[in-house]
């Protein structure tokens, strides 16, 4: 007989606030805010990292997304535009075998295809070598401002709540979440723009790496011809392959992702059904690849855009499509405009080869604060222009750049506007200027070299 003793325990007041400290706090821990973490760790700064899902990679790793777009140029001989700290990443996934370059017939460019295990525990190792501090599963519901300066978050857990202290803050939330509760204005789209319910398929048959192309193709005519009679809303899916480990994304469907909490997850039971007609739809059809392919992960729905942040400067689709520059330059971007503003379809307006744009930083910094500094999609921008960012190539430059931009305001800057963007851009360099290629061109894996370059 287990003797072990039982104790009765009954809430009768307040749950105890517990009260952390931090040099900065950085709310959401995506593919934005885990980069902005793990390099202010490295800077030697003391980061508390904020979710509201109980691991660190966000989308990347919860929804999950499957592909990173937006680290190469655009053209015949794509290089990387964002060798800091995705470089890195890349070669975490090479190692491990699992990852792929697919060549990209309608951007012109190179997408990641990768495993998201893989990565979420690549990132977990990062952070937790570079010595940052998590509190995961918690939902930032408060803040205090004192003037222009946020003083600390409230972050609600299943344990209790807790208060976050920091001299800095970085809204990598997405949905602007931080600055909503801290009563800072924000930007939303008079128009909706939806997501995806994204779906990971394992079991699929590919026979060798180099059909991987092909088969991509071929299941992407099926979607536009058959869809339909499957019940498929959106006329134009994209899968992407990892033959490596039998495994194909799929993005296929479009979701509805309001602000609203009911709204929000009724619409996410809509789109996993419409999900699960995209794989029947595949093992019915191409039963010689898919046919003996399951589910092997259907998460939260994918979001592309909510609110924005209103910063010092709003990035305009003319500044895109013109790829104007900035004296505050923080990154290049060769990403086309995606905007998904209809059910059926979306928007997609590729650049001429070698096109770039630029991120200027003032559209990261908060214009009504000097402590909080924004990065990934809910930067200031028009739906258009963030329909051509907010992929995770840029995502990852724009932390890059918001974590030197906080180091260098740690430093004893009165504000995050005064800092000097002339020292961010000289510590982002390669971020900026130069050709990098990856992996190397002797490289290259085997296959059609097309596919890769």
């Amino acid at each position: 007989m287990n003797d072990a003793t039982l104790h009765t325990v009954v809430r009768r007041s307040e749950p105890e606030l517990t009260s952390v400290t931090a040099d900065v706090c950085v709310v959401g821990a995506g593919m934005s805010g885990t980069t902005a973490a793990i390099m202010l760790a490295r800077r030697g700064r003391k980061v508390m990292l904020v979710d509201a899902c109980p691991w660190i990679g966000g989308q990347a790793i919860g929804v999950p997304i499957g592909t990173i777009g937006g680290l190469f140029s655009c053209g015949d001989d794509p290089y990387l535009l964002t060798p800091i700290f995705a470089r890195e990443l890349l070669e975490g996934l090479r190692e491990a075998d699992a990852y792929y370059l697919q060549r990209s017939r309608r951007a012109r460019t190179i997408n990641v295809v990768y495993d998201d295990v893989v990565l979420m525990r690549l990132f977990e190792r990062m952070a937790r070598q570079a010595g940052v501090q998590f509190l995961l599963g918690g939902v930032a519901s408060a803040a205090e401002v004192e003037g222009r300066r946020l003083r600390s978050v409230r972050v609600d857990t299943r344990f209790g709540p807790c208060e976050v202290r920091a001299d800095a803050f970085v809204d990598a939330s997405g949905d602007a979440a931080l600055t909503w509760v801290a009563g800072l204005a924000c930007r939303t789209a008079t128009f909706p723009i939806y997501g995806t319910q994204m779906c990971i398929l394992e079991g699929v048959e590919y026979g060798d790496a180099s059909r991987a192309r092909e088969i991509g193709y071929e299941a992407e005519r099926l979607f536009r011809e058959k869809g339909p009679q499957y019940g498929l809303t959106r006329h134009e899916g994209v899968i992407f392959p990892l033959p490596s480990r039998g495994m194909a994304v799929l993005n296929v469907t479009h979701v509805a992702t309001p602000l609203d909490p009911l709204q929000f997850w009724e619409e996410a039971g809509v789109g996993r059904e419409e999900a699960e007609r995209a794989v029947a739809l595949l093992q019915t059809e191409y039963p010689e690849v898919f046919g003996r392919s399951h589910v092997r992960s259907m998460g939260h729905p994918g979001i592309r855009q909510t609110r924005s942040i209103v910063g010092a400067y709003m990035l305009t689709v003319d500044d895109v499509t013109e790829g104007r520059q900035y004296p505050d330059a923080i990154a290049r971007v060769a990403w086309p405009i995606e905007l998904h503003d209809t059910a059926a379809g979306f928007r997609w307006e590729r650049f001429p080869d070698g096109h770039l744009h630029y991120i200027p930083l003032r559209s990261l910094i908060h214009a009504e604060a000097d402590n909080l500094i924004a990065a990934g999609r809910c930067i200031d921008a028009d739906p258009y222009a963030l329909s051509s960012i907010r992929v995770m190539g840029p995502c990852i430059a724009m932390a890059v750049a918001a974590a030197e931009t906080v180091d260098l305001f740690l430093d004893g800057v009165p504000s995050l506007h005064e800092v000097d963007a002339a020292l961010v851009q000289e510590r982002i360099r390669p971020n900026l200027e130069g050709t990098t290629y990856w992996p190397p061109r002797d490289e290259v894996p085997g296959g059609d070299p097309n596919e890769h370059r």
